[in-house]
């Protein structure tokens, strides 16, 4: 019997990462969650099974002090995490000339430089062949198409593709995996507080027009629910996806065929 599995999932409170936290602890994992938010952790934990092995952790992933009390935490309570997924993440909307270079600073801070810093902490840590994990970073479509009045979002990840690529080539002889997501637009609170609401508000339209509009631009002609983009994430850290590393697969609607 295969021993019991660990994952970490960041931005995990909500949306997709609180639904990657449901895919794996249906495959037997336990998983800790981070999240910037304390009350967001607590109604996820809440919305948990009973007696679901998880554990909760209060965490910016921007700051490296903190990445690295996560993992010391995780590392009492569960022992070395086989997997890590890096979710966290924030809508940010707003034309380049009037961004300013500390929002074009935090925007890179959480979604780049917080998943260098959790794959980092993740890579140190598993020097034995036993541990030997799976790293999974969530991107966006947005990395590969570009969007107007997002340059700073698209940029920062895009800079989690050239990682997730880069990393995969210079771990795979010690067997660890890489690959990373790119979504499209789902039905979570980051794209109706985060992206939607902002555009009704800056170009004026009511939330039915907009919503359409939105929709218009993908094949499929749908918001992507959250848990069809975890399952993918669930398998690729799956043993059936063991000869698959320095990919990334979009989850997108039809959004950017190739």
């Amino acid at each position: 019997m295969r021993p019991e599995r660990i994952a970490v999932v960041t931005g995990a409170s909500q949306g997709l990462g609180l639904a990657v936290v449901r895919g794996l602890l249906g495959e037997g994992y336990r998983v800790a969650l981070t999240g910037r938010s304390a009350e967001r952790l607590r109604t996820a934990r809440q919305d948990l099974p009973e007696g679901a092995r998880v554990l909760v952790i209060q965490a910016d992933v921007a700051e490296e002090a903190e990445v690295l009390r996560t993992f010391d935490q995780v590392q009492e309570a569960f022992g070395t995490p086989d997997l890590v997924v890096n979710n966290a993440g924030q809508a940010w909307l707003g034309e380049i000339s009037s961004t300013s270079l500390e929002d074009w600073n935090r925007c890179l801070a959480v979604h780049a430089t917080g998943t260098f810093l959790m794959c980092r902490e993740a890579i140190r840590r598993w020097t034995e062949p036993s541990k030997a994990g799976c790293l999974i970073n969530v991107a966006s479509v947005s990395a590969r198409t570009g969007a107007p009045l997002a340059a700073a979002y698209c940029a920062a990840k895009a800079a989690v593709l050239g990682l997730t690529r880069s990393l995969a080539r210079e771990v795979a002889n010690r067997g660890i995996r890489v690959n990373a997501v790119c979504p499209g637009a789902m039905d979570t609170p980051m794209f109706h507080e985060g992206t939607l609401k902002p555009l009704i508000e800056r170009f004026g339209r009511d939330r039915e027009t907009m919503l359409r509009s939105t929709l218009a631009q993908i094949p499929m002609r749908r918001l992507l629910d959250p848990g069809e983009v975890a399952d993918l994430v669930v398998w690729l850290a799956s043993d059936s996806a063991r000869g698959i590393t320095g990919q990334s697969f979009n989850v997108d609607g039809g959004l950017d065929m190739r």
